[in-house]
């Protein structure tokens, strides 16, 4: 069992509730702070279930982001589709509860719509398919086999990227209506910055997975096969790794007939021997 670890408040989150106490809305900002603490303690006492490190819960507008010490979470999609889940399986609990709370002893019906509304739209929104939301996580972690963690990853930030323009846009229509939403905006002003970083930083993130996979214990795993032309880069073949696979790579010459076969082992060790956009060609002629 790992550390749930320390809460952080996003400045993005004391802006929002500054703004939201200064309009009167205390209640509101107090409802969704417990709501998206609660959300975000689901991902980490999973994470913590699992065995993983948990650094730092920092809470967002939306919901947060568990800081995971160094591990494999995102590399092990089991693991990543379960924590995914976590929070908002935590948020609809919630709702369970407040309508039997409701029913059994009468809460105040403005604040019981406050709280099933806030947590619907917390779970409703995190579950949009796009990275770092917890959407995009599962859809991650069901494309990650198939298509290789680097492609992905690279998926789920493009479409991260989409809903920030479509968020955008319905907050500037909100505007010329004379009805401005403004978290509307700034929510896609956070999900465009986060997806942007991502962006930036996946060739490292490539990296530490291709680390992560040659450190792991071999267990049986199914194999997949990679075919490259003899001029494609070590770099072109081993950003095509997907986790819980072992990879067989089929170079190719230049009438399509297959030239040799590497194993995985083989390519991740030139990796990390700092042959990474060496081709394969000249790599096999090395020996």
């Amino acid at each position: 069992m790992g550390d749930l670890g320390r809460v952080r408040l996003h400045p993005w989150f004391v802006l929002l509730s500054v703004l939201a106490i200064a309009a009167g809305l205390w209640r509101d900002v107090a409802v969704l702070f417990l709501l998206i603490l609660l959300h975000e303690m689901g991902h980490a006492a999973m994470a913590a279930h699992l065995g993983y490190v948990v650094e730092e819960v920092s809470l967002l507008p939306f919901g947060g982001v568990a800081k995971i010490a160094y591990g494999w979470i995102g590399f092990r999609p089991r693991h990543e589709a379960v924590i995914a889940m976590a929070g908002p399986v935590v948020n609809l609990a919630l709702v369970v509860f407040a309508y039997v709370v409701h029913a059994l002893h009468g809460w105040d019906d403005a604040f019981f719509h406050l709280v099933v509304e806030q947590n619907a739209w917390i779970v409703l929104f995190n579950l949009l398919p796009g990275l770092p939301l917890d959407g995009g996580r599962l859809l991650r972690a069901a494309r990650v086999r198939s298509v290789g963690f680097e492609l992905a990853t690279q998926e789920g930030y493009a479409v991260s990227l989409a809903i920030a323009a479509v968020l955008a846009a319905l907050g500037l229509a909100s505007l010329a209506a004379g009805h401005p939403h403004l978290g509307m905006v700034l929510l896609s002003g956070f999900l465009f910055a986060a997806a942007w970083r991502g962006r930036r930083d996946l060739a490292m993130e490539t990296v530490r997975f291709l680390d992560a996979k040659r450190r792991q214990p071999r267990v049986p795993e199914r194999v997949r096969a990679i075919a490259a032309p003899a001029h494609a880069s070590i770099r072109d073949v081993a950003r095509q790794f997907a986790p819980d696979r072992y990879h067989m790579v089929y170079v190719l010459g230049p009438d399509g007939a297959v030239q040799t076969i590497l194993e995985e082992d083989e390519v991740l060790a030139a990796v990390f021997a700092g042959r990474w956009t060496e081709r394969l060609a000249d790599w096999i002629a090395r020996g």
